[in-house]
């Protein structure tokens, strides 16, 4: 802690992923769930600004935060702090951020399986992003080399992006939303995988992160901290009740951003139904872990000796602040609502 305040800071600088920590800050789920001192002024900061560049979180994330002195780190890919525990570093897994993978991987009528992008073009929103490790995988299962076979293509963050790419002959295939796939469907494209049937036990593609340090000094405040965020991943999915809000959000994030791509407003990317159906777990809880390593093995991506997921993950305490909100009722006909939307969307 810096100055006595909890230091809260996203690892990745995309706007999309400031969304359930600013709402939790505006909306006082943090204030209210206890971060806050004697005098009553805010116990916590959130810096705004990105803690590594894009693609670099596995070797600079544990570094980012000392020299930042952040006690708790939003987005991490889950991978990273198995690498970092690994290297000894004082960081742990207390939480899920993304616990789906979501995206449908989409290829135009002559695609009929991932098989025949073998020498084809293959778009991705950005290298080492989620997209990239998800496809990654799933052309290996298919026996594809992902380093010869296929020309990977950076198409931008932006689901229209991706989308424009794929009609427009750019790209072979491309990662897009469950509900755009079954558009694209009816224009005679062909769905060659949708990932979130393959994780019945929850995809960990993002996690939060705490040092051991926060969490042996002050555990009551990242509990507090915890209870916020949940009350947040409640509160973005629970549609359209909260939608004018964070669609305003999004623009007023946006108008602050330095990087050009992000400062683009996308309208399509938020509806009712593209906010209900973001993964962030309705517990809190990262899940999935064994799949995750499993599919990490076969992409190469373990060439470390890889800790005990026991001693990377510590998540009693967001077990604790989930249990402590469902006992509140005034808080259960929200929670009943989205545990509805998560029901539907399998997640």
């Amino acid at each position: 802690m810096l100055d006595g305040k909890l230091r809260i800071a996203p690892t990745c600088y995309h706007v999309l992923h400031l969304m359930p920590v600013m709402s939790a800050h505006e909306m006082n789920f943090f204030y209210d769930e206890g971060l806050k001192t004697a005098d009553g002024s805010l116990a916590y900061q959130i810096l705004r600004d990105p803690m590594v560049p894009f693609g670099l979180e596995k070797l600079g994330i544990s570094q980012a935060m000392k020299e930042k002195s952040v006690d708790i780190a939003l987005d991490v890919q889950s991978r990273t702090i198995f690498f970092q525990r690994a290297r000894g570093a004082d960081v742990y897994i207390i939480a899920g951020w993304r616990n789906q993978h979501t995206a449908a991987w989409v290829g135009p009528p002559h695609i009929k399986s991932l098989k025949d992008l073998k020498g084809k073009r293959v778009g991705i929103s950005d290298f080492n992003s989620i997209r990239h490790w998800g496809i990654q995988i799933q052309l290996r299962k298919a026996g594809l080399d992902i380093e010869r076979d296929v020309e990977w293509v950076r198409c931008g963050v932006s689901t229209h992006l991706l989308v424009e790419a794929l009609r427009s002959g750019k790209v072979e295939c491309a990662p897009v939303s469950g509900h755009m796939a079954a558009s694209l469907q009816k224009e005679g494209c062909n769905v060659l995988v949708v990932p979130k049937d393959q994780y019945p036990n929850g995809r960990p593609e993002r996690i939060i992160a705490a040092t051991g340090k926060i969490l042996e000094e002050r555990p009551d405040l990242v509990k507090s901290f915890l209870k916020g965020l949940i009350r947040s991943y409640w509160f973005v999915r629970d549609m359209p009740k909260n939608f004018d809000y964070l669609y305003n959000l999004d623009k007023r994030l946006r108008l602050t951003t330095p990087d050009p791509e992000e400062r683009i407003h996308n309208a399509n990317r938020y509806t009712p139904l593209g906010l209900e159906s973001m993964p962030f777990p309705l517990d809190g809880l990262a899940t999935g872990f064994e799949d995750m390593l499993r599919e990490e093995e076969l992409i190469g991506g373990l060439n470390f000796k890889v800790p005990a997921i026991e001693e990377v993950c510590a998540q009693d305490l967001v077990t604790e602040a989930y249990k402590e909100l469902r006992g509140r009722k005034e808080l259960d006909a929200e929670y009943q609502r989205v545990r509805a939307v998560a029901e539907r969307c399998g997640y």
